[in-house]
C-alpha cells in the first residue's frame, strides 16, 4: 500500500489555483484603501491621508457584514457540498443573500439619516467637520452596493469560480483607481471625489456581474429556501462571527488609536498612525489572499471528512505566510524608507515614521499565525474559541495594553502595542491548544486540535492516472479490504469499482491537468463508502449515458448510491457498497 500513500499533490494543486485570484481579488480590494491613499495623497497631500483613515471604519463597518455572511455562509455552503448535499447548499446561500441584501439597504438608511453624529464620532477636529461630510455621505451610500457585491464576489470560489470574483473586484477598483484622478484632478471634485469614485467603481462591479450572469460565465444558484433555512442564519452568522468581530474590532481599534494618537501627537501623530495601518493592508494583500483561499478547500474537506487532506492543507497554509510575513518585515526593517516615498512623506515627519515603522512591523511576525487560527477554528466548528481570539485582537487587547503602554513610552507605545499584543495573543493560544490536546486523552492532536481519526479501517490514497496504477491500486484495495474483514467477494467489487472509476476519470482527463486522484475508502460495520476526488472540468457520473460508457454501467451495479458534486472547483464523487452485497 505504500506506493499509493496519500500525498498532498492534488489539494496543494487547488490551494495555488485558488491562491493567484484571491490574492488578486484582494490586490483589488485594497486599491480602495491601499492605492486609493497614495493617490489622494500625491494629489490632495499627506494630510487627505489622515481624512481617507477617518472614514476608513465606514468601510470597515460594510465589510463586518458581508464578511461575516459571506465568509461563514461560503463555509457553510462548501461544507454541505462536501457532504453531497448539494440542494442544501444553495438553499443556504440564496437565504444568506437575501437577508444580507435587507441589511444593506437598512445599514445605509440608517447612515444617512444619522450622518452628522457619526462624523462627528469619526472626525474630532470641527474645523474639518465641513470637507469631511460631503466624502462620508457618498461613502455611506456605497454600502447598498458594496455588500451584495461582495458577498457574491466571497461565495464564487465555493462555486468553483475564484478567477470571475477576482475579475469584478479588480474591474471594480481599476475603475475606482482610474476616477480618483477624473474626479479630483479633472472635475476639482476635492477630497470628496474619492468617495465618488468608490461608488462609481462598485457600480461598473454590478454591471459586470449582471453581465457575467447572463453571459453564463458563472452560475449563481439561487433556489427557493424555506424556515429551516432562515433558522440556520443564526448558525451561519456564527460561522463567520469571528472575522466579524475581528472586522469591529479593527474599526473600533483604528478609531479608538486615530484619537489617542491625535491626543498625544496631533495630526502628525494621526499620520504617522496612519501610515503604520497602511503596511497593514499591504500585508493583508497577501494574508487575506492565503486565507481566502484556505477556506472553502478546509470547509469542503472537513464537510468531507477528509482529515489528512486537511492537515495538508494547513502545513502548506502555515509556511506560506510565515515565508511570506518574515520578508515583509525585512523590507521594513531595511527599507522603511521606500514607504515613506511611496506615500509622499517628507521632511519632520520622515524620520519619526521611519521609526514607527520599524517599531510596527513586529506584528507581521506574530499576527499571521493568529488569523490562520481563528479562520481555522470557525470552519471546525469551534466557534467561541475563534471569537474569542479575535475579540481580544481586536479592542479588549489593544486597548488597555496601548493605554498602559503609552503612559510609559509616550506616543511609541501606540506602535508598540500591536506587535506586542499579537505575540502574547499567539503564546496564549499556543499554550490553550496544547492544555486542550493534553486533557483530550487523544481526542485532539497539534497545535490546531486536528480531530482524531474515525476508529474504522481507512485506505487513503493518491493514485496516478495511468491504466497500469489504476489496475496496481484496485489490487492494493483489494487486499486491504481483505484485511479488513469484508468478504472475499464484497473485496472484489470495491476492487472492481475503484477500477472503473479510476478509467473513467482517464477518459475523461483533461491534458496537462488532471494526473492523479485521490481516493478515500472508509469501512463501516454495514458498508463501504468511496470519495473519489479529481480536478478538472465537471463530469457527473450519475448523469452520464452508461451505454457510453462501460465502466459506469459497472459501477452502478456494485453500488448502492452514487453521489456526485463538483465542489470548489473540484469532481467529488461518492459510492457507496452496502455490506450485504
Amino acid at each position: 500500500m505504500s506506493k499509493y500513500e496519500r500525498t498532498s499533490t492534488l489539494v496543494n494543486r487547488k490551494f495555488y489555483h485558488y491562491l493567484i485570484p484571491t490574492i488578486l481579488s484582494n490586490v483589488a480590494m485594497s486599491l480602495n484603501e491601499f492605492v486609493d491613499s497614495i493617490l489622494v495623497s500625491h494629489l490632495l497631500g499627506i494630510d487627505a491621508v489622515g481624512m481617507v483613515n477617518r472614514g476608513f471604519p465606514v468601510m470597515t463597518g460594510f465589510a463586518l457584514i458581508y464578511m461575516c455572511f459571506g465568509i461563514g455562509g461560503s463555509v457553510v455552503f462548501a461544507e454541505y457540498a462536501g457532504k453531497q448535499d448539494g440542494e442544501k447548499a444553495k438553499r443556504i446561500f440564496s437565504s444568506i443573500f437575501l437577508i444580507t441584501f435587507v441589511i444593506s439597504v437598512a445599514i445605509t438608511a440608517l447612515g444617512l439619516i444619522f450622518l452628522r453624529p457619526l462624523a462627528g464620532v469619526l472626525c474630532r477636529e470641527q474645523e474639518l467637520i465641513a470637507d469631511f461630510l460631503p466624502y462620508l455621505r457618498i461613502l455611506v451610500f456605497s454600502g447598498v452596493l458594496i455588500i451584495p457585491v461582495q458577498i457574491l464576489v466571497t461565495f464564487l470560489p465555493s462555486f468553483g469560480k475564484p478567477a470571475e470574483g477576482t475579475a469584478i473586484n479588480i474591474i471594480a477598483n481599476v475603475v475606482n483607481l482610474i476616477m480618483d484622478y477624473v474626479y479630483i484632478r479633472l472635475l476639482n471634485t476635492g477630497f470628496k471625489g474619492a468617495a465618488m469614485a468608490t461608488l462609481t467603481g462598485y457600480v461598473v462591479g454590478v454591471i459586470v456581474l449582471l453581465a457575467m450572469w447572463l453571459l453564463k460565465r458563472i452560475e449563481i444558484p439561487f433556489s427557493r429556501f424555506g424556515m429551516a433555512e432562515v433558522r440556520e442564519f443564526s448558525s451561519t452568522f456564527f460561522r463567520g462571527a469571528a472575522v466579524a468581530v475581528s472586522q469591529l474590532g479593527y474599526c473600533i481599534k483604528v478609531a479608538f488609536c486615530n484619537n489617542l494618537a491625535s491626543s498625544m501627537g496631533g495630526t502628525d501623530g494621526v499620520n504617522i498612525f496612519s501610515l503604520c495601518m497602511q503596511t497593514v493592508s499591504i500585508m493583508s494583500i497577501i494574508i487575506a489572499g492565503i486565507l481566502g483561499a484556505m477556506m472553502p478547500l478546509v470547509a469542503a474537506l472537513y464537510g468531507q471528512g477528509d482529515r489528512k487532506g486537511v492537515k495538508m492543507l494547513m502545513k502548506t497554509v502555515m509556511i506560506m505566510q510565515f515565508v511570506t510575513n518574515v520578508i515583509l518585515v525585512a523590507i521594513l526593517d531595511i527599507f522603511p524608507q521606500s514607504v515613506l516615498v511611496l506615500y509622499n512623506v517628507q521632511g519632520d515627519l520622515a524620520v519619526p515614521a521611519a521609526a514607527a515603522l520599524r517599531i510596527f512591523s513586529g506584528i507581521f511576525i506574530f499576527r499571521g499565525f493568529m488569523l490562520i487560527f481563528m479562520y481555522y477554528f470557525q470552519i471546525v466548528s469551534r466557534k467561541m474559541y475563534a471569537v474569542i481570539i479575535s475579540v481580544i485582537d481586536g479592542f479588549a487587547g489593544i486597548i488597555p495594553l496601548a493605554l498602559i503602554l503609552t503612559h510609559f513610552l509616550g506616543i511609541t507605545g501606540i506602535w508598540l502595542t500591536f506587535p506586542m499584543l499579537s505575540a502574547l495573543l499567539l503564546a496564549g493560544i499556543l499554550l490553550t491548544n496544547t492544555i486542550i490536546a493534553r486533557r483530550s486523552e487523544g481526542k485532539y492532536s497539534g497545535l490546531l486540535l486536528y480531530e482524531r481519526e474515525e476508529d474504522i479501517p481507512v485506505f487513503d490514497s493518491t493514485i496516478a492516472l495511468r491504466k497500469e496504477d489504476i489496475v496496481d491500486a484496485a489490487k492494493s484495495l483489494q487486499e486491504f479490504c481483505r484485511k479488513s474483514n469484508v468478504s472475499e467477494k464484497l473485496s472484489v467489487l470495491v476492487a472492481l469499482a475503484s477500477e472503473e472509476m479510476g478509467n473513467y476519470s482517464i477518459e475523461h482527463k483533461e491534458k496537462r491537468k488532471l494526473d492523479e486522484i485521490d481516493l478515500l475508502l472508509k469501512v463501516y460495520s454495514d458498508r463501504i463508502v468511496m470519495d473519489v476526488r479529481s480536478i478538472g472540468k465537471p463530469f457527473d457520473i450519475t448523469a452520464c449515458d452508461a451505454e457510453q460508457f462501460s465502466n459506469v454501467d459497472v459501477i452502478r451495479k456494485v453500488a448502492s448510491s452514487i453521489e456526485y458534486g463538483y465542489v470548489t472547483g473540484m469532481n467529488q464523487t461518492r459510492i457507496t457498497i452496502a455490506m450485504g452485497a
